[in-house]
Formats: structure tokens, C-alpha cells, sequence
């Protein structure tokens, strides 16, 4: 007899990426709006269509190749920290536990997504003794690794750490502290071209971010900052972000935008065009995309990015 693991696992195959971001657009006004973008940016990160490539293909490493896909793409070798840049990262072994009891226990039916992960979320809270909109994003999470990695994967207990350790502000501040900008002084209001603000790449560590000069793009500002990064991430030649060309032809320097886009250029047709070659799940044709090309995104103010671990042309699966 099929258990409900294997049964929820069935039902979650039936779903793709549009099915899914149609769920997240219905449970959208239940996710805390700390975690509303940032929710969009990791299903971007973490595409369907892109796990079922590798594990469908005959040829894993052919794929590879074909895709030109570097860094770490699968989720199923990153469970317990692909999610850090969400608030709700803080609840994760318990929402996790809780996630596992729902596979095991809950019949999976035809009731739409969404409410299996409302149901979910809100059982996760009760155990947590916390908000349900806080755990709503991290719970859709949870249910779409399960739905990669397996449920040998995913049912074992969260790796041992402290997952609040970075994590000590409230989500009002930090809702406040993306949208502050950094005080030019006392005449700023009569300088433009020089002002200067700054880029934070992982709000969870207090030294990761780089300075950015006004109307001046992400992968230029990033290159100024002279820290070792290439020896966590061979990616990066220049700075934290990832970059090859600076001409939008390479999609090596694809981000998500945590902050509000007011304070950043909207995307250039030829952007869209490119985002959409290069085939990074997001809303690429709309001035509020939360998936940006760096190269290509301009600040006027300060900003939250996050740097996703891969990069690779995944429009190719859509040809």
C-alpha cells in the first residue's frame, strides 16, 4: 500500500513552475510581506523544470554541459541553508518536522496547493507558538524541496545549528532597514551624481555588502569591493557577483532583489529579452521584476540583493 508520502509526492508531480507560481500569487496575502519577495526570488533560484532536466536525463554530466550550469544547482545538497535569505529560515528545523508529520499523516486530496500549505503553515505556527504568516513562505519551501530532494532527503532532522544566530532583528526592521537609504550629509540634497550608497548582498552577516555610486550598475560597484570571494565561490572573479561579460550576454550575473525596485532602473527591453533567453524563472517584464540581471540594474539608493550559488542558460530547456 502507498503511503502518503509517496502519495503527496504523486500529487506534487503533477504540478510544474507556473502551477507553483500560481499557488505562491493565491497565498500571497498570507505570507508576511518580509518573506514576500523573498519567496518569489527562492522558487526563481530553485526552478522545477531545472531538477527534472538533470534527474530525467539519460546523461546527468551531458546536461551539465548543455545547460552550462556552474555552481550548486541542486537543492537536494543544500536542504537546510538554500534559504537563508528568508526570515523564515529562523523557524526552519521546526517547520521542517512539522512538514514531515503533514506528508506522513494528512491524506493528500484535490483541494488546491495552496491549502495544503495553509494547512501546513498553520499547524507549524501552532507548534511554534508564532504567527502563521511567518512561517507560510518557509512552509511552501519546505514542500517544494521535499518535492526535489525526495523524502529520504528530506525527512532527516535539520543539520545542527543555530538558524537565529544572524537573524536578531525583527521583521519590521528589517522591512525598514531596505527601504532607508544612507544619509549623504548635511548638503546631500544638492549632490546627485556623487552620492553614494550601499549594496547589502546577505542581510543575515553584517559585513556583506559593497558601496555604489549613484545611477551606477550592480556588477561595476560589486568589482570595487576587493575581498576574497573566489575562494567560496569560483564564480566570482570580481567581487561577490558572479560576472563574466557586463553586456547582458552571459547571465552569469543574475540576482534577486530583496528591496523595494523604486530606487533601481526598471529593466531594458534588450534585459527582458535576455532574462527570459537565458530563462530564469521571475517577473522579467515588469519594472517590479524581483529577478534582475546585475549588469544590466542600475541603483539610485540603497538596496537588498541576494546572489543566487549557480548560474546557466536553463532557456534552452524551453526551446
Amino acid at each position: 500500500m502507498a503511503t502518503n508520502e509517496s502519495l503527496f509526492k504523486t500529487c506534487l508531480d503533477r504540478q510544474d513552475d507556473a502551477a507553483w507560481a500560481a499557488a505562491l500569487d493565491r497565498l500571497m496575502p498570507a505570507i508576511h510581506p518580509v518573506d514576500q519577495r523573498a519567496v518569489r526570488i527562492w522558487f526563481s533560484f530553485f526552478p522545477l523544470k531545472l531538477h527534472r532536466a538533470v534527474v530525467g536525463a539519460d546523461d546527468p554530466a551531458r546536461t551539465e554541459i548543455d545547460l552550462a550550469l556552474r555552481g550548486r544547482y541542486r537543492l537536494a545538497d543544500q536542504v537546510d541553508s538554500s534559504h537563508r535569505f528568508l526570515y523564515g529560515h529562523r523557524f526552519w528545523p521546526g517547520v521542517k518536522l512539522e512538514v514531515n508529520k503533514y506528508l506522513r499523516d494528512a491524506a493528500p486530496d484535490d483541494r488546491p496547493l495552496e491549502d495544503h500549505l495553509r494547512e501546513a503553515a498553520r499547524r507549524a505556527a501552532e507548534t511554534l507558538k508564532t504567527e502563521t504568516e511567518l512561517v507560510t513562505a518557509i512552509t511552501a519551501v519546505a514542500f517544494m524541496t521535499f518535492q526535489q530532494a525526495g523524502a529520504e532527503i528530506f525527512s532527516r532532522p535539520a543539520e545542527a545549528r543555530d538558524y537565529t544566530a544572524k537573524w536578531r532583528k525583527s521583521p519590521s526592521q528589517i522591512i525598514a532597514e531596505r527601504a532607508r537609504d544612507d544619509s549623504q550629509g548635511l548638503f546631500g540634497f544638492l549632490r546627485s551624481v556623487d552620492q553614494v550608497y550601499t549594496v547589502t548582498f546577505r542581510e543575515y552577516e553584517s559585513d556583506a555588502s559593497f558601496r555604489i555610486v549613484n545611477a551606477q550598475d550592480l556588477c561595476t560597484a560589486a568589482a570595487n569591493d576587493k575581498r576574497d570571494y573566489r575562494s567560496q565561490d569560483e564564480r566570482c572573479i570580481e567581487g561577490p557577483i558572479p560576472v563574466e561579460c557586463r553586456t547582458s550576454a552571459c547571465g552569469t550575473c543574475w540576482v534577486g532583489i530583496l528591496s523595494e525596485t523604486s530606487k533601481l532602473d526598471p529593466p531594458t527591453t534588450r534585459e527582458v529579452r535576455k532574462m527570459k533567453e537565458f530563462g530564469y524563472a521571475g517577473f522579467t517584464g515588469t519594472p517590479d521584476s524581483p529577478i534582475r540581471l546585475a549588469c544590466q540594474t542600475f541603483a539610485h539608493g540603497n538596496a537588498s540583493i541576494v546572489i543566487p550559488p549557480w548560474n546557466g542558460r536553463i532557456g534552452r530547456l524551453d526551446e
